[in-house]
């Protein structure tokens, strides 16, 4: 069944990310499945299971939002790039602000309906049912995570240009290909947004003619041409990851470019790591006009409970740059994507249980 979502969308004030935490049955069949110990099917059948399972996990949260938690992939860039035309494995290079290195472009760049992540989507789609108040979210790279360096610089393509509208008309095809499967809220996820921040990481922009204020405005406008020919009644949200790129050492010019940038994207919101303590934490929200705005206010990765007066007194500032009923909370990122463990699963339910209740304070959401 597809939803029909009329816009302005409905006010989901309380949002998650997008992964969780790997659950250990889940991490030891696909051990097992890597040593040739079970089957791919039997794997496929253990992933859904925990699907299924995250679904109504998330429902009982209260969240109307829900995602697959991100459990059938390895890595959350690089499964969803290997699988478009063009696109191999190189090996492993040494990280450099979380680049996808072990990404490499080998041809012209297609996408095609035997995505493999299509098939997960529909199975997202018919786990969450037909309740018009519940929505399945399909989380997804975005194009901007092509545009490291070291991808740029050792490439098929002769020229930039051509490898920009190949991945706009690459992410047009995908978001066409999701919809006709149902799809209405799709969030892309952009680690590269804030490392244009970091003068560390643009000192390390060597292209002649290649300076800031240029990749800059060539992200903005593949992520628009991207989005252009998305169907009127498709939900696109944009996910700013901080991650490890500093702010620290950006001028305010720099800042302020990158804020304007963020709110001339063609998206419906903004999920920003939020600090209303930083500067940098509140400059994209000057700029913001129309969209709405997720305000990351809860860590994923520690399994300490926010106090909520905290977490208020937050939204409260932000409310004074975007009205109030344009804000969500949501966590800052992800609960799976991190090195290590730092919390239990119930932990993770605990957070996500915490921002469902401090949303319906804020907004006097029913239960």
């Amino acid at each position: 069944m597809q939803r029909t979502i009329k816009k302005p969308y409905p006010p989901f004030h309380a949002e998650h990310v997008g992964s969780f935490l790997r659950p250990k049955r889940l991490v030891q069949a696909r051990h097992d499945w890597r040593k040739g110990l079970i089957s791919r099917d039997r794997l496929t059948e253990i992933e859904n299971e925990e699907v299924l399972n995250v679904v109504a996990r998330q429902k009982a949260c209260g969240l109307t939002v829900m995602t697959d938690g991100e459990l059938r992939r390895n890595d959350w860039h690089v499964d969803f790039f290997e699988h478009l035309q063009g696109i191999g494995k190189s090996a492993a290079e040494p990280d450099e602000e979380g680049a996808p290195y072990r990404v490499r472009i080998n041809g012209r760049l297609d996408f095609d309906d035997a995505h493999p992540f299509l098939a997960h989507y529909r199975f997202l789609h018919q786990a969450v049912g037909d309740d018009p108040r519940m929505l399945a979210k399909q989380t997804l790279p975005s194009p901007n995570m092509l545009m490291y360096p070291f991808i740029r610089r050792n490439m098929f393509y002769s020229s930039l240009d051509m490898f920009s509208d190949d991945l706009a008309e690459v992410y047009r095809k995908a978001i066409r290909a999701f919809y006709q499967q149902g799809c209405r809220y799709l969030q892309l996820d952009d680690l590269f947004w804030h490392c244009l921040c970091d003068e560390n990481m643009m000192a390390r922009e060597s292209e002649p003619g290649m300076t800031s204020e240029k990749l800059l405005a060539l992200c903005t406008s593949i992520l628009n041409r991207a989005l252009e020919q998305r169907p009127d009644d498709m939900y696109i949200s944009l996910h700013l990851c901080r991650s490890r790129c500093s702010v620290r050492h950006a001028g305010d010019a720099r800042l302020d470019a990158v804020g304007h940038a963020m709110a001339n994207v063609n998206v419906d919101s903004l999920f920003l790591d939020y600090d209303d303590s930083r500067p940098a934490g509140l400059e994209p929200l000057r700029q913001v006009h129309r969209q709405k705005v997720v305000l990351g206010l809860v860590d994923p990765h520690d399994s300490m409970l926010e106090e909520p007066c905290t977490i208020k007194r937050a939204i409260n500032t932000a409310s004074l740059y975007v009205p109030l009923q344009q804000l969500a909370i949501s966590p800052k990122c992800g609960f799976g994507h991190v090195n290590g463990q730092h919390m239990t699963e119930e932990q993770q339910w605990d957070k996500l249980r915490h921002i469902v209740s401090i949303a319906r304070q804020v907004w006097t959401i029913p239960d």
